[in-house]
């Protein structure tokens, strides 16, 4: 294609829009010219309409000829620099500015190609006319203006029109209102950056300085593909600010006013941000209607961050992080951060974790101090109030609600309220990776708990409806392992102090005979750190045993037979009471032909020194006070007494519904002497009781239904009433009976003649077999010159009043004779190493020395062998 067209157009244009320029110019400062007012189309008719067709043909060729130009673009938006240029080049030579109506107007506009380039050889002839001649031209246009102000004069250039300037074919038939109003339209040098004037953009189409005035009318869009323009002034309202209400934020002024504005021009919940700079507030925000601060850089007077703004919630920054805060509350306020996950859609990675929020917090080996405290996340609620309501630092709810089944696809996937895990992954022991807590629950308070308000860990389950179905939650605490290898140290470890119990279990109800503790059988119960004294349950033998270390001590069998081990002889007690009970063993329950069973050797003490005691040795059962033999009785029923038979003095009051209360066989001269009891009752029987005067029990004497009555065989021979009124069947006879005694030289019981035991106590089921009061005396032959007591010296055998032996509470004898034992002395025989080790012996205190097989006596000067000789 040629260039030749093109070459013209362009230059047409250029000479155009220079022409344009210089008559702008001359009229700087001065109103332009409105060629649209009426005088000027008076006087120049317009030119007729340009067909449309013609229009739309001329602008395609138009749009063809520069379509071939690969530098139109630049010079388009170029035209305002060649205006500039051509005025600067008039203003330098000095020509007036020139009327833009010689400039071809009746030219056709269907002009061809060489009519244009007559156009402009025209043109260029007329520019090349003589300087004179231009300036008469001039001068007679100015006064032909000056008769005529209504008359349009066009003005000329001096020297007449440039040859190179052409007027474009687009206004060629034009009319001077049409050209006019196209002037009018035109962008002048003048309005570049003014008040109501245009904003200068460089070559990229680009803004070069600053626009002035009001912009909020203007149009604004997105970059972003299919966004719509809208108003500068609806996007600035989207996101309001308090520096558009005035807000100085300069530490003196008063900014209450503003923000107050701000709160007052927005709806309820809107963000307003403030801007940087350092706020003051004369008066406290009063608002009902909440709003959202954004507080950017914005301080105090001191330099203190911003954390309250009334009952607003503020977001700022605080220590270099995000910071929201509502400093003061109303009742029923909404949560100053709430954020919301709803879970709907379906399929998806199996194990894949989807979180409402997630943080991560990485410390790694290096970077962080080795003292220093991280903690992922923190919650501090800070409660003074008083009341019965409820202030939870950290709260979770996993629900499954009531419609959860609805669906019918079965059971659903495990809830967890909360979940911990901590991991160390190192693969080395606690000492050489370090330690590591689940989770710690701490509570700090000083003072009293009297009513078990401060609980370390409460752990409440419960139904969800108290009008549903008995629930059941299978474990209140499981812990256990997830593999077959890891174990712990210690399952529970309770190391606090505590002053009411370690674990309580009595306010639990067990359902079903459910046990309040279970170990599992052939496991261990221990009672120390060392685990030595422990029970067990063996399952093997169903015995319940008890342990210290290796040794079984104590075992229960699953018939109740107990059985134990000592092991530390010479210093334990197998059974030992202590305290006050109304039974100190009671055996009458057990169905047993032996009720008690004593080893060859072994003794029944009866008193806490041991000194009196009964024992069966060398086929003999003796009873002994210390040392000195008080009774013995062989195999053959054989007994022998040191001194002779005595009344007991004994007071029996027992209780044994399956045995009489005393038995008394042989021949005697009185079967139960009460003649010396100072008592007004001899023997009392109970309401309907009997007493039986032989031993078929046919005649017998008993008082039922207010009246005494004897019978025989059943039948009442004799009856007294309480008016005294005796009733007898038969004649009238003497009753036989004594029933007043007071006879204080008698004795109570007195047994007489041979019998197998005098006073059998077996039975009796309590701890004193028979008791003395201090300074009486048990005497042991008829005339009570042989005695035995204890008085404050301790136990003493006398003869009348002479004591004959005395044994103290520390188990010394003192004798008023001699010993003469048939069989000789036999000293107690000990090691040298017992020898040295008695505590503190009286001097004369004799022993055999079995290392030595001699006598040792005790001396002021410590312990010496007595020296032997053989016998001849």
């Amino acid at each position: 294609m040629s260039m030749a067209p093109v070459l013209k157009t362009r230059i047409l244009l250029s000479a155009c829009s220079g022409l344009l320029l210089v008559w702008s110019v001359h009229t700087f400062a001065a109103p332009r010219p409105n060629h649209l007012l009426p005088q000027y189309q008076q006087s120049y008719p317009a030119a007729p309409e340009i067909p449309h067709a013609s229009v739309s043909s001329l602008r395609a060729s138009s749009t063809s000829a520069f379509a071939g130009s690969t530098t139109f673009p630049a010079h388009v938006p170029s035209e305002r620099s060649g205006k500039e240029a051509l005025a600067r080049g008039a203003v330098k030579s000095g020509r007036a500015k020139e009327s833009l109506r010689t400039l071809g107007v009746s030219a056709p506009l269907a002009a061809t190609a060489a009519t244009a380039a007559t156009a402009a050889t025209a043109a260029t002839a007329a520019t090349a006319a003589t300087a004179a001649t231009a300036a008469t031209a001039a001068t007679a246009a100015t006064a032909a203006t000056a008769a005529t102000p209504e008359t349009y004069a066009p003005t000329r250039p001096p020297g007449g029109i440039d040859p190179a300037t052409a007027v474009p074919s687009l206004w060629q038939n034009a009319t001077i209102g049409q050209i006019g109003a196209m002037a009018d339209g035109s962008v002048q040098q003048s309005d570049k950056n003014q008040p109501n004037g245009v904003a200068g953009l460089d070559a990229a189409g680009r803004f070069t300085a600053p626009v002035a005035g009001d912009v909020t009318a203007a149009t604004a869009g997105s970059a972003l593909s299919g966004a719509l323009k809208r108003p500068l002034s609806a996007r600035f309202a989207e996101q309001p600010s308090a520096g558009d209400f005035g807000i100085t934020l300069d530490g003196t002024s008063d900014d209450s006013t503003a923000l107050q504005a701000a709160k007052a021009a927005v709806p309820a919940g809107s963000m307003v941000r403030i801007p940087a700079g350092v706020l003051h507030l004369a008066a406290p925000l009063q608002s009902k209607t909440p709003t959202l601060w954004q507080i950017n850089g914005t301080t105090l007077a001191d330099g203190a961050p911003i954390t309250s703004l009334g009952t607003d919630v503020i977001e700022s920054t605080l220590e270099g992080g995000k910071y929201f805060a509502r400093g003061e509350s109303r009742a029923d306020m909404a949560p100053v951060l709430r954020k919301d996950l709803d879970v709907t859609h379906t399929g998806g990675t199996t194990g894949f974790v989807m979180n409402l929020e997630k943080g991560n917090c990485t410390i790694p080996a290096e970077g962080a101090a080795l003292n220093d405290y991280v903690w992922c996340h923190s919650t501090v609620l800070n409660s003074s109030a008083f009341g019965g309501g409820q202030h939870v630092a950290q709260a979770s709810l996993a629900q499954r609600p009531a419609d959860a089944l609805a669906d019918g696809k079965g059971s659903r996937s495990q809830i967890w309220a909360g979940y911990d895990e901590a991991r160390d992954e190192t693969g080395q022991a606690s000492s050489v990776a370090g330690s590591m807590v689940g989770r710690e629950v701490d509570v700090y308070a000083n003072g009293d708990d009297p009513v078990g308000w401060r609980i370390g860990l409460q752990l409440q389950i419960a139904g969800t409806s108290a009008d549903g179905t008995p629930g059941k939650v299978g474990k209140g605490i499981a812990i256990g392992n997830n593999d077959a290898t890891s174990t712990y140290g210690t399952l529970i470890d309770a190391a606090g102090r505590f002053d009411t119990a370690g674990i309580d279990l009595s306010r639990s109800t067990p359902v079903n005979n459910a046990p309040v503790l279970n170990i599992g059988a052939n496991r261990n119960l221990a009672f120390s750190d060392d685990h030595k004294p422990h029970f067990q349950f063996d399952s093997a033998a169903y015995t319940l045993r008890y342990w210290y270390d290796t040794a079984n001590l104590l075992a229960i069998g699953m018939q109740g037979d107990v059985t134990t081990s000592i092991s530390n002889a010479g210093s334990g007690v197998a059974w030992t009471l202590n305290g006050q009970a109304q039974l100190g063993l009671n055996l009458t329950g057990l169905n047993a032909p032996e009720a008690l069973r004593l080893a060859a050797g072994q003794t029944l003490s009866w008193e806490p020194t041991a000194v009196v005691h009964s024992g069966f040795a060398n086929g003999k059962l003796t009873e002994q006070v210390a040392a000195g033999v008080a009774r013995t009785l062989d195999t053959s029923g054989n007994e022998t007494l040191p001194g002779s038979l005595q009344n007991s003095q004994t007071i029996v009051s027992l209780t044994q519904p399956t045995a009489p209360a005393y038995v008394a066989k042989g021949t005697a001269a009185i079967g139960l002497d009460t003649t010396g009891l100072t008592t007004p009752e001899a023997l009392r029987v109970a309401d309907g009781q009997a007493i039986s005067w032989e031993h078929t029990a046919s005649v017998q004497t008993r008082y039922a239904s207010g009246q005494l009555q004897d019978s025989q065989n059943g039948t009442p021979l004799r009856t007294l009433d309480a008016s005294g009124n005796e009733t007898v069947t038969g004649s009238t006879r003497n009753s036989g009976m004594t029933t007043s005694l007071n006879n204080s030289a008698a004795s109570a019981i007195t047994l007489t003649g041979s019998a197998g035991i005098g006073v059998n106590l077996t039975g009796l089921s309590t701890s004193n077999a028979l008791r003395l009061g201090d300074g009486q005396s048990v005497a042991w032959e008829p005339t009570a010159v042989m005695t035995t007591g204890y008085t404050a010296t301790g136990l003493t055998d006398a003869k009348g009043s002479t004591p004959l032996r005395q044994l103290d509470s520390n188990g010394n004898e003192t004798l008023a004779g001699t010993i003469t034992p048939n069989a000789g002395v036999h000293l107690p025989t000990l090691s040298r190493a017992s020898i040295k080790a008695q505590p503190n012996p009286p001097p004369g205190v004799m022993v055999f020395d079995a290392e030595d097989d001699a006598p040792a006596i005790y001396t002021s000067a410590g312990w010496m062998l007595v020296g032997l000789s053989a016998l001849p």
